[in-house]
């Protein structure tokens, strides 16, 4: 080699440090795919969710999973839309094929498929058809409870019920705040055929009545119509009455007497403090105590309202082929008003007169059935207000008299508390609130970004 020349440099070689720092990234990178795939994998598995929403309106209402665990055969449900409004609706369906392997969801765009659409007689796109074998039902609603209904009357059928007339009875498509229009709605939503009957006309009871209602009459029924009565209930009908203080039916008292409930002529008042979170009044019972009835067992830890009230005396010892159950009691703060009349204007606690509490306000008892026929069914409730327009929507109100159409009607498979309606929520401020929710929540993390900057820039 001459003065001259000068050596090549050695090719750098890659040290075993950086070859190490390389392994352990491919390693801990397989690693994270890894865990990725494995979450993934399991969530498929185990499609779970938590709904912290205050109204868990993005969870199926227990009535729903009871029913959708009880499908014997599949059922699908057809959701007829365009491409756009799938995403809207797929929540939804989703829960319910979570719920119940027996359910599949097929999205049916009308435009694409004219024949199917014209087969379940789609009239506008959001329509959905809950199918069973070659039955299919249109759902009220692309809703929860437009669903869940569509399924009860796939498994259950029609029920039909007549509210009796021609004694001052509630009027079932009144609008006013006593009147009941919003109880029908509600028993329309759950399949039941709502119908009125005059008995006094023809003293028959309808073949296809599946209840008889009686909703807050203002005078005795006539004793040719209590036997008729008083006939379908032996045969195996099934009745239900809601009665009022002040008002005097004894031939209808008589009536349910002979099955062990002897009806008080009294006002239910009681002053548990409960009521006074709500700023209800004395005459306006909370219940919160119920029975052991399948129409009460889903109540527990609800509340129920009884505007209004008489209460009842279940008999210890029920007639012969008799069962007797209460169903909702006052609280020990509770006593009756004997005698009362709708001239009283003011009401208190008369030792040796009036009853100390707690109250029976609702009762149910059932009867034997003679050779293969099942026994009839009755239900009495202390207030006809409880199902008005007023108070249908009061915390388990709504529940509670649907439950009891569900009794009934034998179909204890489907007693629960059923899909609340959408809750939204609004946030009011005033003008000072708004200035301050601006300075809190957009001015102050503004300038903590501002002097981050500056800090990284100045150290930069």
């Amino acid at each position: 080699m001459t003065p001259t020349e000068h050596p090549k440099p050695a090719q750098p070689r890659p040290s075993g440090r950086r070859v190490l720092r390389g392994a352990n990234f491919t390693v801990y990178t397989l690693v994270v795919l890894a865990i990725v795939v494995l979450c993934n994998w399991f969530v498929n598995r185990n499609d779970h969710h938590l709904d912290l929403t205050p109204n868990h309106s993005f969870s199926l209402s227990p009535q729903s999973l009871k029913i959708l665990r009880g499908l014997k055969e599949p059922v699908t449900i057809y959701v007829f839309n365009n491409a756009s409004g799938f995403q809207s609706e797929r929540d939804l369906m989703n829960l319910y094929s979570s719920a119940s392997h027996a359910v599949s969801v097929k999205y049916i765009d009308p435009d694409r498929d004219p024949g199917l659409a014209r087969q379940f007689g789609v009239r506008s796109e959001g329509d959905v058809y809950v199918t069973e074998g070659r039955r299919h039902l249109k759902a009220s609603a692309a809703t929860e409870e437009g669903i869940t209904n569509a399924l009860i009357r796939m498994l259950k059928g029609q029920k039909v019920i007549y509210f009796v007339e021609g004694h001052g009875e509630r009027n079932t498509d009144g609008l006013g705040r006593e009147g009941y229009s919003q109880f029908k709605q509600a028993l329309d939503n759950e399949d039941s055929a709502v119908k009125t009957l005059t008995l006094v006309q023809n003293l028959k009871i309808p073949a296809d009545c599946s209840i008889l209602a009686i909703a807050g009459p203002k005078t005795d029924y006539l004793p040719p119509e209590i036997a008729a009565i008083k006939k379908y209930l032996d045969g195996g009908g099934r009745l239900w009455v809601f009665l009022d203080p002040g008002v005097n039916l004894p031939n209808l008292d008589g009536l349910l007497k002979n099955y062990g409930v002897t009806v008080n002529n009294d006002l239910v008042i009681d002053e548990n403090p409960v009521s006074q979170i709500f700023g209800t009044s004395p005459t306006m019972p909370i219940i919160i105590s119920y029975g052991d009835n399948p129409i009460v067992q889903a109540l527990s830890r609800r509340m129920t309202l009884f505007p209004l009230s008489r209460s009842f005396q279940v008999a210890s010892n029920a007639p012969p082929g008799v069962t007797l159950d209460s169903l909702c009691n006052t609280s020990q703060a509770s006593f009756g008003v004997a005698n009362f009349n709708t001239n009283m204007r003011e009401v208190s606690y008369r030792p040796g007169v009036d009853t100390k509490g707690p109250l029976v306000v609702a009762a149910a008892g059932q009867l034997t059935g003679t050779g293969s026929g099942q026994g009839g069914r009755f239900v009495v409730v202390g207030t006809s207000l409880v199902a008005a327009n007023a108070y249908l929507g009061f915390q388990s109100n709504r529940d509670l008299v649907l439950n009891m159409a569900e009794w009934l009607t034998s179909n204890e498979g489907l007693i629960s508390i059923r899909p609340k309606p959408s809750l939204f929520q609004h946030l009011n401020l005033t003008t000072a609130q708004m200035g301050g929710f601006l300075i809190r929540v957009m001015l102050i993390p503004v300038c903590i970004v501002i002097i981050g900057i500056v800090v990284w820039w100045s150290r930069r």
